[in-house]
């Protein structure tokens, strides 16, 4: 089976790895290992996980990962709220639509690191929790509350909501006062929209998904 190892942005992020994505790629031929991105680190060996403070802190987070040889490395990490350091950044805010932004800022990030062949660099667009909009009718069941379905739709296509501080996907669920906590109700509802929905719903989701499951067929 193919090892692949997959540096997370936080604790929401290595549930549903471990939840979702963990079971599906098993089926598959690979087998993913999350590594929360660390933000601090103690002399004591221990620290601070979850968030993405700067670059440096990402290179330090995969380094480790990227000396297995034996395996593939990959990223669950949030466009929004990149720090302005990323390689490619400036760039990036100068292109047209959301999926060339974020093409252009995976495109520097591969190239930026040591040994990036094994390397599937993977930004969200613009985060984690713009998955849930996928599926409307899912998180307003889940909540109890069919009013949410239809502010859910009216944000748009689930990668195309606005990056905005107060209006990216996390901030609209906030705004919409369902009471919405990300390490429990975020990856549960992403179990029960599922994968195929998902892909449906977030193109460039599904080609990133497209690229790991092709790994378990010693493919690239």
């Amino acid at each position: 089976m193919m090892r692949l190892l997959m540096l997370v942005e936080g604790q929401s992020e290595e549930i549903f790895v471990k939840q979702v994505l963990q079971p599906h790629l098993a089926q598959r031929g690979v087998h993913v290992q999350p590594t929360v991105l660390w933000t601090k680190r103690r002399r004591d060996g221990g620290g601070f996980r979850g968030g993405v403070s700067s670059w440096k802190k990402i290179c330090e987070s995969l380094r480790p990962l990227m000396h297995d040889s034996d395996a593939w490395v990959s990223t669950l990490l949030d466009f929004y709220g990149l720090p302005k350091d990323f390689p490619g950044f400036p760039d990036a805010l100068e292109t047209g639509n959301p999926q060339e932004k974020v093409a252009v800022l995976q495109e520097r990030f591969a190239a930026a690191l040591p040994h990036h062949l094994r390397f599937i660099p993977f930004l969200a667009l613009h985060e984690f929790e713009a998955w849930l909009f996928s599926a409307p009718d899912t998180v307003a069941e889940h909540f109890g509350d069919n009013s949410l379905a239809a502010k859910l739709r009216a944000a748009g296509a689930p990668e195309c909501i606005n990056h905005g501080p107060t209006t990216h996907p996390k901030a609209r669920l906030k705004s919409m006062e369902c009471d919405y906590k990300e390490t429990s109700d975020g990856p549960t509802l992403l179990g029960k929209i599922g994968l195929a929905t998902i892909r449906a719903e977030c193109p460039h989701f599904h080609g990133w998904l497209i690229r790991l499951e092709a790994l378990g067929k010693g493919a690239p």
